[in-house]
């Protein structure tokens, strides 16, 4: 490992072991490896030259959720997931990453034409292939249990949201909806909800078509080289639409332009420039909601109805890092009244962490199942979220634990409000 700034980072952590109070992984793993403290020590030693197993390195920092939940708690404020995510990318260079990951990153992910075709072959595949499981959040399909370990996929769509859209509809306007990836081929209803929503508020929207991914999935990782390349179309393109606002409805790709963007482009690159101009006016979507004036034209919601059906589950990059959970907290409390309520475990991680999830997918799957099971013990039956990730989880989860739970973005529940419908019959 090579990367200077690692020794700085992770010289700041002093081995008190707050991380492994708080570690989502522990639990399940129960070893030293799979906190902080100890890939800390662990970079530190490959630092130092004295692990020089690059292969057993890169697995222990694969084996991590990025959560984030011992970043924030750490009274030294070691920034985990950089040095987590440094780390990937320098073993990446030195040892690569495996072959499916550096095709999707690389070609499908940095293409929309690319995206789109692997779209419609899964949605041909998953309807001849594997077995349907219907769902209060709609039809999901089952892989064998000896395959993929028995998850399930929601159906996917014929067309995507942006598809849906007319040739010259929504190509300009004062504020931007970056849709994401999942939000336009796999929920292309959320797309719709986020749009038709920030219609509400009187401004003119525009739809970012032809967006490349975020770079998110890459760069965490470690496909460093993919994901500025993402970062970098997305950037140039961004600036030269000079939005107002740039909404997102997904809270990890907010963050990659909030955040995450700064590690790719450092001052000293010619797009440093563009990345502050995006990330000055990305907002996460129940925030643009709140001042933008969408909620004044919201009708009261019913009293006494449903109470402390809905609840709210905190992403851990929106919620946790970025400190949105009160906006979404309002803006539902605003849209859906007396039927929200705190959800049980509402900021335990749901145990997605993109690619990890198909890399351990038991893991990933019983912490998403003690979440869900959580949430249904302590009364909710209708569970809302902002991250793209979040719903995928979650409604797998659901899936498994009670199909009769719905998961939704909170997109979804206000649009229902708009349009004076009830949760639960949503409006097509």
């Amino acid at each position: 490992m090579k990367d200077p700034d690692l020794k700085v980072l992770t010289g700041l952590c002093a081995k008190c072991g707050t991380c492994r109070t708080v570690c989502t992984l522990y639990p399940e793993r129960k070893t030293e490896i799979a906190v902080a403290r100890g890939k800390v020590a662990l970079v530190e030693a490959a630092l130092s030259g004295e692990d020089a197993d690059a292969a057993s390195v890169q697995e222990a920092l694969t084996d991590c959720l990025l959560c984030g939940r011992c970043e924030r708690a750490c009274p030294n404020q070691v920034l985990v997931e950089e040095i987590v995510m440094k780390g990937r990318a320098d073993l990446a260079e030195e040892i690569g990453i495996p072959a499916w990951k550096s095709v999707l990153f690389g070609k499908v992910m940095a293409s929309p034409a690319a995206t789109e075709a692997a779209r419609m072959a899964a949605a041909a595949a998953e309807r001849l292939l594997l077995a349907k499981v219907p769902t209060r959040s709609g039809l999901h399909y089952r892989f064998p249990e000896g395959i993929a370990g028995g998850r399930t996929v929601p159906e996917l769509p014929a067309k995507g949201f942006i598809r849906s859209l007319r040739k010259r509809e929504a190509v300009s306007g004062e504020a931007m909806l970056f849709v994401g990836c999942v939000f336009d081929h796999v929920f292309p209803r959320v797309g719709r909800a986020a749009y038709e929503t920030m219609k509400a508020s009187g401004r003119t929207v525009a739809v970012f078509r032809d967006a490349a991914c975020c770079g998110l999935p890459a760069m965490v990782s470690g496909d460093r080289r993919s994901a500025a390349a993402c970062v970098e179309e997305n950037l140039l393109r961004l600036r030269s639409a000079d939005p107002g606002e740039i909404v997102f409805p997904c809270g990890s790709c907010l963050i990659m332009f909030k955040r995450n963007v700064f590690s790719l482009i450092p001052r000293s690159n010619p797009l440093y420039e563009d990345a502050v101009f995006v990330a000055d006016r990305s907002v996460d979507y129940a925030s643009f909601i709140l001042t933008a004036g969408v909620v004044d034209r919201l009708p009261d919601p019913p009293e006494g109805e449903r109470v402390g059906e809905i609840g709210y589950h905190d992403p851990c990059h929106l919620s946790g890092t970025l400190g949105k959970g009160p906006q979404a907290r309002e803006l539902l409390s605003r849209a859906v009244g007396d039927a929200f309520g705190e959800m049980a475990g509402a900021d335990r991680c749901c145990g997605y962490g993109g690619t990890f999830n198909a890399r351990d997918y038991p893991t990933s799957s019983r912490i998403g199942e003690n979440k869900v099971s959580a949430a249904v013990r302590g009364g909710t039956k209708v569970v809302s979220t902002a991250c793209s990730g979040c719903v995928l989880q979650m409604r797998d989860m659901a899936a498994r634990v009670d199909p009769s739970v719905r998961v939704v973005h909170i997109a979804e529940l206000v649009q229902n409000a708009l349009s004076g419908g009830r949760e639960g019959t949503p409006r097509r």
